[in-house]
């Protein structure tokens, strides 16, 4: 059998043409890039890689954005190797570290590349799920961190979504990982996707419809908005029903999730007798995977899913979510109301998408969703092999309408990536550890936001020759283009000052700067003409004032592209704070920065604690409860409940980090929200689950959460402080105490 022949079909699947060629690629031993639409089978290559180096009996890394994705693919990778081949590691989870198929978070990946490299130096490929997070304001720099610092004999599979500029930054870890890096893209999609919006009085409809529809209802209105009947889901649901089911309909809040899914509860059931007993069997099936079951919400979501609707989104418990997904699986689900997590990486397709507003809450502010949101969310709809067609109908209420507010739906406009890079003070430590000053800035120049600013400050250099020659002349007046672009430099500055001055004496200085500057830049332009009169010459010099006021943008430009000046500052600046706290002394680790050079997140404020003994002295629950509260991020308007515990030292310590950041940074990074603090103490103290939540609004998926990330963190601090058996033995015993029942993560 030739190798062609070996690979054209895979578990019974016949590849694609994008398939196939980047499993060609990986037998040769190549780096990947993949970038193709959601839904259209990129894992199937991922899946292809790990069984492929598993058979050989080599070792490969799977990491993903979101700890659900990883363990999913830990509970399916362990159905097709076998339990002891494949381990988990995803800061709160730790299961079989050691095994030849290591599923990972990315940020678990990039603090091994820089702490314990030798943990992962025989591992062939190593897999990044979902990508294009590299954009990601929070966490995109993880990504790029473990591209630079990946061994250049090993081998990455990067799986995207459709993005522009997937080729610059192919050529981007070309560039950092001197090894060849092959692009293979795909913008076919086997099931293709119909795009509508949906307006109760017009139906399916286009943008251009519900525009003139809009401009002749506010035309009839005194108050010059339409005043229309609102469009609600009921009424899209209603249109859908009959042909259009299952659908995933994404609402971007938790609150509305659960409502629209209990007002759709009162109005249809979807289900036969026979589905809803498959559905009290598959639910049954899941709890057994679970020792216990309190929530509030059950008993309602219960009733939905038995009527074929169901909910899902971040604020629930584990084993609800995961019941939700084994019954969508399942396609006894008719109607799923969803946040948008529910369409990253997990791989849950159905026949119709909708959405019920175009803006959503990103944290900060409402914002239209992005065109790549918008198709991460929609490339759900169409099942290979039972749709013919795939659905994303998206709600527009004549009430609110803005058609500035919404995606094109056009995939070839979806945005570029844009890197997020920047430094953590982990990342320095990290860096002053392992390398000399030297070599530290010639990384510090290896992030893709220095290369996507080299490529267009190319562009801006190559437009500022072209104007350098036009000037020529005038330049040759100024005594060369060194004094010009000094003249241009002083002017932009002065006109800075003057934006923000306002006592009427500085003005008035320095606008009479500016005019004797203008009057030189004119006098070499006159100086150009010595025949001709200068009256005649007043278009000729408007143009030359145009031209050069485009040089000065231009150089404004050229000035801002150079990025690695700002990560040098902000380098220096970090580095010069953690000296300052003892962390450095003549770029050496002392014990402090040690320890927080294997912390990850918070590291100022762990290190200090542990330095002033607060590990030591705090007795299990409360030492608990403190973890709960570093880095807890309340949401809007959330009640902080109150507490009897005595938080006097750790308030001292954050408050002075708040001090020594702000003095020397201008900003701050340290986080200490002690609001379900005493929620923790009681839970480590053996309280049930269902009685924390009488006692507060958090949603029970928030506080799972939180003591989850309280885990993670105790972790750390246990691996950092390895030669402290006492306090090791008893950071084990917190831990045991917090995950517990519904705190615990059952794979």
């Amino acid at each position: 059998m030739t190798k062609q022949a070996e690979t054209r079909t895979y578990r019974g699947y016949v590849l694609d043409p994008f398939q196939q060629q980047a499993v060609d690629y990986i037998d040769q031993n190549k780096s990947v890039l993949v970038a193709a639409p959601t839904g259209v089978g990129k894992t199937l290559i991922a899946d292809y890689i790990i069984e492929k180096i598993y058979r050989e009996g080599g070792r490969v890394v799977y990491t993903a954005p979101i700890k659900a994705l990883s363990n999913q693919k830990f509970r399916e990778f362990k159905g097709v190797v076998g339990e002891e081949a494949v381990g988990i590691l995803t800061g709160d989870v730790v299961i079989n570290p050691d095994a030849p198929i290591l599923i990972m978070t990315t940020e678990i990946f990039r603090n091994m590349l820089h702490e314990d490299p030798e943990r992962v130096r025989d591992v062939r490929y190593v897999i990044f799920d979902e990508i294009h997070y590299i954009d990601d304001p929070e966490r995109g720099s993880v990504w790029e961190e473990s591209l630079i610092f990946m061994p250049p004999s090993m081998r990455f599979l990067g799986l995207s979504a459709t993005i522009p500029n997937v080729d610059q930054l192919a050529s981007w870890i070309q560039e950092v990982q001197q090894q060849e890096v092959k692009v293979v893209t795909n913008n076919h999609r086997v099931v293709p996707l119909k795009h509508a919006l949906f307006e109760r009085s017009l139906g399916f409809t286009t943008m251009n419809r519900v525009q003139k529809r809009y401009k002749r209802l506010a035309a009839q209105s005194p108050t010059g908005r339409p005043e229309a009947e609102s469009t609600t889901h009921l009424d899209l649901i209603k249109a859908i029903k009959d042909d259009y089911l299952p659908c995933l309909f994404f609402t971007f809040s938790r609150r509305k999730c659960e409502s629209n899914a209990f007002e759709l509860g009162e109005a249809e059931d979807f289900l036969t007798r026979e589905q809803k007993r498959q559905v009290a069997e598959a639910i049954d099936e899941v709890l057994e995977r679970y020792p216990s079951l309190e929530s509030g919400r059950w008993p309602h979501l219960r009733r939905l899913l038995l009527k074929g609707i169901a909910y899902h989104h971040a604020g629930m418990l584990p084993v609800l979510k995961d019941i939700v997904e084994e019954l969508f699986t399942r396609r006894l689900i008719a109607v799923l109301y969803c946040t948008e997590t529910f369409a990253v990486g997990l791989n849950f397709p159905c026949k119709t998408v909708c959405f019920d507003s175009s803006t959503k809450w990103d944290g900060i502010t409402f914002r239209p969703i992005s065109n790549r949101e918008y198709f991460q969310m929609a490339g759900r709809a169409g099942r290979r092999g039972i749709d013919e067609e795939g659905f994303a109908f998206m709600l527009v209420d004549l009430n609110y309408f803005d058609p500035s507010q919404f995606p094109s739906m056009n995939e070839d406009e979806v945005e570029p990536l844009q890197s997020q890079f920047s430094l953590t003070y982990n990342s320095i430590l990290n860096l002053v550890k392992n390398y000399g000053e030297e070599e530290i800035y010639r990384i510090l120049g290896q992030n893709f936001a220095t290369y996507q600013a080299s490529a267009e400050r190319q562009g801006v250099l190559v437009e500022l020759e072209i104007l350098q020659d036009e000037l020529a002349p005038y330049i040759k007046n100024m005594r060369g283009l060194e004094q010009f672009e000094q003249a241009l430099k002083k002017r932009i500055e002065l006109e800075r000052k003057l934006s923000t001055a306002y006592n009427k004496r500085t003005r008035s200085g320095l606008k009479k700067e500016l005019r004797a500057l203008t009057q030189r830049l004119d006098s070499a332009f006159y100086r150009a003409y010595p025949k001709r009169e200068r009256a005649s010459l007043r278009r000729e010099n408007r143009r030359f004032r145009r031209k050069v006021k485009a040089y000065e943008r231009l150089l404004l430009r050229e000035q801002a592209l150079n990025p690695l000046e700002k990560y040098i500052r902000e380098f220096e600046d970090k580095k010069a704070l953690l000296e300052a706290l003892g962390y450095l002394e003549h770029d050496e680790l002392t014990a402090a920065g040690t320890f927080a050079s294997q912390i990850h997140g918070h590291e100022l404020l762990l290190t200090e604690l542990f330095m002033e003994g607060l590990f030591h002295a705090y007795p299990p629950p409360e030492l608990n409860a403190v973890m709960v509260a570093v880095g807890y991020e309340p949401r809007k308007n959330e009640l902080r409940i109150k507490h009897r515990l005595d938080f006097g030292p750790i308030q001292r310590i954050y408050l002075h980090l708040l001090k020594m950041e702000r003095h020397m940074l201008g900003y701050t990074t340290v986080q200490f929200h002690d609001h379900v603090a005493a929620l923790a103490y009681r839970w480590s103290k053996g309280e049930s689950f269902n009685d924390l939540l009488e006692d507060t609004s958090v949603d029970e998926g928030d506080l799972v959460f939180a003591f989850r990330r309280g885990i993670d963190l105790l972790r750390q601090v246990r691996n950092a402080a390895a030669e402290d058996p006492v306090l090791q033995e008893k950071l084990r015993e917190c831990i045991s105490l917090m995950d517990r029942d519904e705190v615990s993560i059952w794979l």
